[in-house]
């Protein structure tokens, strides 16, 4: 058994192909704390998407979690928590008209780290995401193996200790292998443009990679200073969620939206 939150906004129309964002909340965590702390319904009433604010499982009688990986000797998670995001999106299209080509997830910590495994290991289903204050795992590095391009914004702060920036040996990429990694999947190969925002007393250095295949794009915000946090700062008055949200909702499964 498992549990989730769904926030529908009021335009809604059963006769509408609707856009769906997935935000999953960190180790230890759980749904009705992350709405509260990441929450996008206000977004999701102005834009007109769905809201899924999944619940992680307990793991060793300890924390909640979600687990990134695909089974194996080393992996300390037996949960299947890609079969169950694939069960659930598979029966919120039998009672919500879902735009299939429009699904978002976006996390925070271990969340995050989830989210990267849904680019990889959930692909035809995940459009573009965007980690939070979380690390693409090295094994990931070696197996992930997405059919289609996709679309990632990270954001990251170089005072995480939890999440390094540099990563942590034989076990978590560092954000710039990462993003590395999905500049290479989406065959960007000019480089970033490049720009600086002093926001909230931070300093967010934006590095965005554009023109890949299908016009697929890979963001960088690398906030200088900044903790392990769900951030609050803003660029040019455009609050945090909205950031995410803009980056992502440019994109379908045929790459960068035409309308």
């Amino acid at each position: 058994m498992r549990a989730y939150l769904m926030y529908i906004p009021e335009s809604y129309s059963e006769d509408t192909p609707t856009p769906l964002m997935l935000a999953f909340h960190g180790n230890g965590g759980n749904m009705d704390a992350f709405l509260n702390e990441a929450d996008f319904r206000g977004l999701a009433e102005s834009e007109g998407f769905v809201l899924i604010y999944p619940q992680g499982t307990v793991l060793d009688g300890e924390e909640t979690h979600w687990n990134p990986l695909l089974p194996s000797e080393t992996n300390k998670s037996d949960v299947d928590d890609f079969g169950f995001i694939e069960l659930l999106l598979d029966a919120l299209s039998t009672s919500i008209n879902l735009d299939e080509t429009r699904i978002y997830a976006t996390g925070y910590s271990n969340g995050a780290g989830f989210v990267y495994g849904l680019a990889c290991y959930l692909n035809d289903k995940i459009t573009a995401v965007a980690p939070v204050s979380g690390s693409m795992y090295i094994e990931m590095n070696n197996n992930c193996n997405p059919g289609q391009p996709t679309s990632v914004a990270v954001f990251n702060g170089t005072q995480d200790f939890i999440r390094p920036y540099d990563g942590f040996s034989g076990y978590l990429l560092s954000v710039e292998d990462a993003v590395g990694y999905w500049t290479g999947h989406n065959e960007l190969t000019t480089a970033a443009a490049f720009d600086s925002f002093n926001t909230n007393g931070l300093t967010v250095e934006r590095s965005v990679y554009s023109g890949g295949t299908n016009g697929a794009s890979v963001a960088l915000f690398k906030v200088i200073g900044g903790d392990h946090v769900w951030f609050d700062f803003q660029i040019d008055s455009v609050p945090f969620n909205r950031l995410i949200w803009d980056f992502v909702s440019q994109f379908d499964t045929n790459g960068l939206r035409q309308d």
